[in-house]
């Protein structure tokens, strides 16, 4: 991707010594130069070092999602004895050309199978392979996004099936002139193409008023959701009516119009003129085109209910995440913000942060404060190797890893982690004092099952074991629908770090303390950096957008299926009222009573309701397979959403049933004979 402005890195750039050079992101030049064009050259700070300004990257660029706004070179000096045991880097490559995606991966999976025999005691159990970039960062939006496609075409189609039944409806109201038509000598070929010109055009108008509907939609749906939830979402900022929209809207509404027309006009057209001629019915519903109403209105049905059971079982495990689903931590009255110390300027960093925590705890309100180096659901996490001392080894090859993160006493009150065993980390567990650690109980009932945790010693290889004093419980690290993976907390105290994120319960509101909060940190040090400043509640709803985004569109498609489908069936209703006036007033001229004619009219109807319901179950069970992948907490047979959709279905069936049974029984018989 060529920057806008400047160049990119060079390998020259990427040296010791020469790596004080930086690139920006388009939306942090704009908002804190001002879009300044002669930004190249200029020098700015980066944690009170100048730094030479290389280029801008262009606007699209924003790659990973909210993964920076600035970039320096990554300079490693090869001259330095490196070591092997650090696994922290991502690597990315361009592909030569002729070369896929496995045969890298095939070649890399070799160069570690050796690594891992030449170093085992670095590299054992350590694996590598090669996944395409786009395929890699949208895993998590593809089955959203053909579970969307899917419920975007039902929705298509059970409106087309709609306006194939008032064709088919006008095409038997029209049978007579049809016919007379073709006693004049118009050929059927002549006759089917102006009725599919008359369906065409109705396709393109619909289509043109669908275009300027999606436009208000679009601009409503950009404006609604936060920054803060779309950047999560892949492709966001290029959501528009672009040209492959309209390409794709035309194609759509030709390939409709025809599809939809054809059926109308050729039955419209094969009747025998001279029968036609000579019927006096206009259109009974008897040995007409019932049979091809009334299996479209099935097939909507179903594909409304289809509709309908996804998008509740996706509302279900939406709401067993948010609310059943248990995080290890609460949300709620929770602000965190990130301080990050300049390299070197503070000889002591975990005296600072103490600071920190105890200007932040003495504010009015503030019931507890913490720091931690990695937050929940940050996306981030340390990662480490480790022995069980007085254990037997773990082999190379085997060897376990686990969740590190350092945390300071104050911590797991400020974010409502409950202790289950032993203690928490205290003021006593400085830098002079015994290494100590805290494990969840994910890692105690992996590594000490059956047995206490408490007193246990963990070897990471870089001092003297720390000997394990409490045990708290699992916190949801990654995607909320994820279990919780074994982890472990060292006191902030005894491993330092410069990157700390502040953590503090209150009973304020959140802007108030934010504010206070700043005030502080300024009296401390005006230079500090501060930044990914959010309360633990706007985490949670950023971690959950994209499930939040699909099911709300998912949810919407439903009800809109659910509605069409109850208006054709309505409509089909009314005109097989409409159809049997005469026979309704035969039937009640000779004593029919009104639950008769009720009983007559609803069990037409409802026939058809069970029908499309069957379908739509079996269909639905299909799908709900495929699915699984995608719920949480709840299956994909869940008899409780099951019952509901259902339910609530056969609810607006049977209203649009009732309707026109109710007005059939209001039928004056005189005037039922007389209508012939």
């Amino acid at each position: 991707m060529p920057p806008l402005l400047g160049r990119g890195f060079t390998a020259t750039d990427a040296t010791t010594g020469q790596d004080r050079v930086a690139v920006l992101k388009h939306s942090l030049w704009q908002r804190r130069f001002g879009a300044q064009p002669d930004i190249v050259g200029r020098k700015i700070q980066l944690n009170g070092t100048p730094y030479q300004v290389l280029g801008v990257m262009p606007p699209d660029f924003d790659f990973p999602y909210n993964g920076g706004e600035l970039w320096t070179p990554l300079a490693l000096d090869l001259t330095k004895p490196q070591g092997r045991g650090r696994h922290y880097l991502s690597v990315m490559g361009l592909l030569k050309p002729g070369v896929s995606v496995t045969d890298a991966d095939t070649e890399i999976r070799a160069l570690m199978q050796r690594s891992q025999q030449l170093y085992p005691a670095t590299n054992g159990g350590i694996d590598a392979f090669v996944v395409g970039l786009n395929e890699d960062h949208t895993r998590g939006a593809r089955p959203y996004l053909a579970l969307i496609i899917v419920a975007v075409l039902s929705v298509l189609l059970i409106a087309c099936v709609n306006v194939a039944n008032l064709l088919l409806v006008r095409a038997t109201e029209r049978q007579r002139e049809i016919a007379v038509r073709m006693a004049l000598g118009a050929t059927r070929r002549r006759l089917i193409r102006q009725l599919l010109t008359e369906s065409l055009l109705f396709a393109l108008l619909g289509g043109s008023v669908g275009l300027l509907f999606a436009y208000w939609g679009i601009t409503a749906l950009a404006h609604s959701v936060p920054a803060g939830v779309s950047q999560f979402i892949p492709g966001w900022s290029h959501l528009s009516l672009n040209r492959t929209a309209l390409l794709f809207t035309l194609g759509v509404s030709l390939g409709t119009g025809v599809l939809f027309g054809l059926l109308p006009a050729w039955q419209a057209t094969q009747k025998d003129f001279h029968n036609a001629l000579k019927d006096s019915n206009k259109g009974a519903l008897v040995g007409g085109h019932h049979h091809w109403r009334n299996g479209l209105v099935v097939g909507e049905i179903a594909l409304s209910l289809v509709l309908s059971l996804s998008g509740g079982l996706l509302l279900r495990s939406l709401v067993a995440v948010l609310w059943q689903t248990d995080f290890g931590f609460k949300p709620d009255h929770v602000v965190s913000l990130r301080v990050v110390m300049p390299h070197g300027r503070y000889a002591q960093p975990a005296e600072f942060i103490a600071q920190v925590i105890q200007r932040a705890a003495a504010l009015p309100g503030v019931v507890s404060a913490g720091a931690v180096d990695n937050l929940p659901l940050s996306g981030s996490r340390n990662s480490s190797f480790f022995q069980i001392a007085g254990q037997p080894p773990f082999p190379p090859e085997s060897k376990p890893v686990t969740d590190v993160r350092l945390a300071t006493p104050g911590y797991f009150a400020a974010i409502g982690t409950p202790l289950r065993a032993g203690r928490l980390i205290n003021e006593q567990d400085n830098a002079h004092a015994p290494p100590v650690a805290l494990v969840n109980e994910a890692f105690a009932a992996r590594y000490f099952p059956g047995r206490s945790a408490i007193g246990q010693r963990l070897d990471f290889g870089g001092g003297a074991p720390a000997e394990i004093v409490g045990i708290v419980a699992n916190v949801i690290n990654d995607d909320l629908d994820s279990l919780a993976e074994p982890g472990v907390y060292q006191p902030h105290s005894q491993w330092p770090r410069e990157s700390m994120s502040l953590v503090v319960r209150s009973e304020l509101a959140p802007e108030q303390l934010v504010g206070a909060l700043r005030q502080e940190l300024a009296a401390l040090d005006p230079n500090l950096p501060i930044s990914q400043v959010k309360t633990l509640d706007e985490i949670v709803r950023e971690r959950s957008s994209p499930k939040r985004f699909m099911t709300a569109l998912l949810g919407v498609f439903a009800l809109i299926a659910l509605a069409l489908a109850n208006v054709g069936l309505y409509a089909l209703m009314s005109y097989a009222v409409t159809q049997r006036t005469n026979e309704i007033g035969i039937r009640m001229a000779l004593g029919a009573q009104t639950h008769d004619v009720l009983r007559l009219i609803l069990g037409q109807g409802l026939r058809l309701v069970l029908f499309g319901l069957t379908l739509g179950l079996l269909g639905a069970l299909a799908l709900n397979r495929a699915m699984a992948q995608m719920l949480y907490g709840v299956t994909s047979t869940d008899p409780l959403t099951m019952g509901l959709v259902v339910g609530l279905f056969a609810l607006a069936a049977g209203l649009a049933c009732s309707l026109p049974a109710l007005r059939a029984t209001k039928v004056d018989p005189m005037a039922a004979l007389h209508h012939e």
